[in-house]
């Protein structure tokens, strides 16, 4: 179904821009090819083409969830076939415990674009196939990633009826349970983004190390990879407020930009900070809260408004 302006003004209420930034990197083609071959290394990896990528820009909305448009879907062909990759953008802080069902909606949605689209005599033919699709959540939570992972573990009593129910199992790529040295070297942007989100959400991140790591890491990127990385960090952590002129000297001038990132990295660390202060307060309020204490009362001991409180 395609999206009104309404619509995606009322169901992109949901997003959030962290999942833009990373929807943003992973659209190129050449650094989402990179993300499955490096990260998941299957075989069938092996076999996709660069210049059989395609990007589906087609926005769907569904009546229960949100706008599957922070998302991305890819169509390959591999060996002759079409295949479709749907990357779910999952940065949030708690594991979704629903994640096989929503996952199940989503390619739903989009198996029945494709058959609606499809001209009926030829999804009526015999030789017609509905296309694989391949599920992907990219998750970069603290907690260590506990929601089931295939379809079947969500049913009740799955084991009794064996391939006569539905069943799937979706790939995960869980930030901060990657080993590091999976990571690195760094090759493409996305590895960069990777090694910073893992510092910053392990509360590790500090201004010297960040300005270290991008004076080692990007002197040997492309200037379209520089853009893809600098776009990022404005994107995500500066609110896009750098200047043209402060982006002008990331690119362009090393010695210079050392100094900015030296800027931008105590932004970041602050932000950090505040961040972890406010989680923290929040644990506190909650342990306050299940003892009966009164809003006001917790909201006054912990500096969280009483709007704070009363949402947990």
């Amino acid at each position: 179904m395609a999206v009104t302006k309404s619509k995606a003004k009322k169901a992109g209420g949901q997003g959030k821009k962290h999942d833009r930034g990373y929807k943003d990197v992973l659209s190129n083609s050449a650094t989402f090819l990179h993300f499955m071959r490096k990260y998941f290394a299957k075989s069938w990896t092996a076999n996709i083409s660069p210049d059989d990528i395609e990007q589906v820009n087609t926005s769907f909305i569904t009546d229960k969830y949100r706008l599957l448009d922070s998302d991305l879907i890819y169509k390959l062909k591999i060996n002759g076939s079409d295949v479709y990759f749907y990357v779910l953008i999952e940065l949030q802080s708690k594991v979704d415990f629903t994640m096989p069902f929503r996952l199940l909606y989503y390619m739903v949605a989009l198996l029945s674009h494709i058959f609606n689209n499809t001209k009926k005599g030829v999804r009526e033919s015999k030789g017609f196939r509905l296309p694989a699709i391949v599920p992907i959540v990219l998750y970069n939570g603290k907690d260590k990633w506990t929601s089931p992972l295939t379809y079947g573990e969500y049913t009740e009593d799955c084991g009794i009826f064996g391939d006569n129910i539905i069943n799937f199992r979706y790939l995960l790529f869980d930030l901060n349970r990657m080993d590091d040295d999976v990571i690195e070297p760094i090759e493409n942007p996305l590895d960069a983004v990777f090694v910073v989100e893992k510092l910053r959400i392990s509360e590790k991140l500090t201004s010297n190390k960040l300005v270290k790591w991008w004076t080692e890491n990007t002197s040997g990127f492309s200037n379209d990879h520089i853009d893809t990385l600098i776009t990022w960090i404005n994107y995500n952590y500066l609110s896009g407020e750098m200047t043209p002129e402060t982006l002008e000297i990331l690119k362009n001038n090393p010695k210079k930009g050392r100094a900015v990132m030296k800027s931008f990295a105590d932004v970041l660390v602050e932000k950090g900070k505040r961040k972890g202060e406010k989680r923290k307060a929040l644990e506190i309020a909650r342990n306050f809260k299940a003892k009966g204490i009164s809003v006001n009362d917790i909201a006054e001991a912990t500096g969280l408004t009483v709007d704070d409180v009363l949402r947990l």
